[in-house]
């Protein structure tokens, strides 16, 4: 029988997963090509600013007025032909619209680059700033590192972080002890240990304990646009004396809790979305919730898994 903290936490999953492809196309939304190869989707209150430039940007009817075999929905312009010469035209788009402001995300602008490509084996086809990706829905990738110890009896204990108040996304919330975006300029573990060092202060010593654990996926929406992301997950037992020390001004503080507090924080509304779903996670894989006392753990594992990159290449 389903308890509170098994619905709120059925409630968090369901506003995680809240876009499905079909219905983002039902509701006006542009499916976004290069090289005639879908990357994204493009709201309509979006497209209505970028439809201008119009030497960026061109869109297929689905009469197929534009001549040749481009699929229906808004293609980059087949004159810019580099991942180079793609990057810097939609930047100089975004740069444009960010000094008009008429885009509140990107008001957010990180200064940073993301890869674009179908899948994440796939050889980039260019890069967008950051605070642009969700204009066009772009998968985006992260990483997520648990940072757990034990206590004197052996138990599970999890450092959790609480963002800083000027964070651009999610401030004054809790979150995983290190987290962070992967940028276009670093593998996942070099992303990972930069992280953990910016983040928590962690040695390299400590690092060596690493563990990589699988993906979480789910693709949500807010006002910033949709958001179909990928977070590489790491598990990382520290020695019991440590204490985690931010050195990048991301991190408020930090607080070392229980395996029930951390039910409680994913139940909550209190901690990072994406960072509740990496914790539930954690609670599954080492056994802290259960199938026998909470049936819903099969449903927790399934949401947690969106076949993102088969969306847009659709098979």
């Amino acid at each position: 029988m389903e308890n509170k903290s098994s619905q709120a936490i059925v409630q968090l999953l369901t506003k995680l997963n809240k876009v499905s492809v079909e219905d983002a196309l039902r509701r006006g939304c542009l499916p976004f090509y290069i090289s005639n190869k879908q990357v994204g989707l493009i709201r309509p209150d979006f497209w209505q600013h970028l439809q201008a430039f119009d030497q960026v940007f061109t869109k297929v009817d689905a009469q197929g007025t534009k001549t040749g075999d481009l699929k229906s929905g808004v293609h980059i312009s087949s004159n810019l032909t580099t991942p180079a010469e793609r990057t810097k035209a939609v930047n100089d788009v975004l740069e444009k619209l960010r000094k008009d402001d008429v885009i509140g995300a990107l008001r957010g602008w990180r200064h940073e680059k993301y890869n674009v490509s179908q899948r994440y084996s796939d050889e980039p086809l260019m890069e967008i700033e950051r605070a642009g990706s969700g204009l066009f829905g772009f998968i985006q990738y992260g990483v997520h590192i648990n940072g757990y110890t034990r206590d004197k009896d052996g138990e599970r204990m999890m450092w959790i972080g609480r963002r800083s108040k000027t964070k651009q996304t999610f401030p004054d919330m809790y979150d995983n002890m290190c987290a962070g975006g992967l940028s276009s300029d670093l593998g996942v573990t070099e992303c990972v240990r930069k992280e953990c060092q910016e983040e928590a202060s962690v040695s390299d010593k400590v690092l060596e304990g690493l563990q990589f654990v699988g993906t979480i996926s789910y693709f949500y929406e807010d006002d910033r646009g949709l958001f179909p992301e990928c977070q590489f997950v790491y598990d990382l037992e520290v020695p019991a004396d440590f204490q985690p020390v931010n050195a990048d001004g991301e991190v408020e503080s930090f607080h070392k809790v229980s395996m029930q507090e951390v039910v409680d924080l994913v139940r909550g509304s209190v901690t990072c979305p994406t960072s509740a779903g990496v914790c539930l996670d954690f609670l599954v894989r080492h056994g802290v919730l259960c199938p026998d006392e909470d049936p819903n753990v099969s449903f927790y594992v399934e949401q947690l898994h969106a076949p993102l990159q088969t969306y847009y290449a659709g098979k």
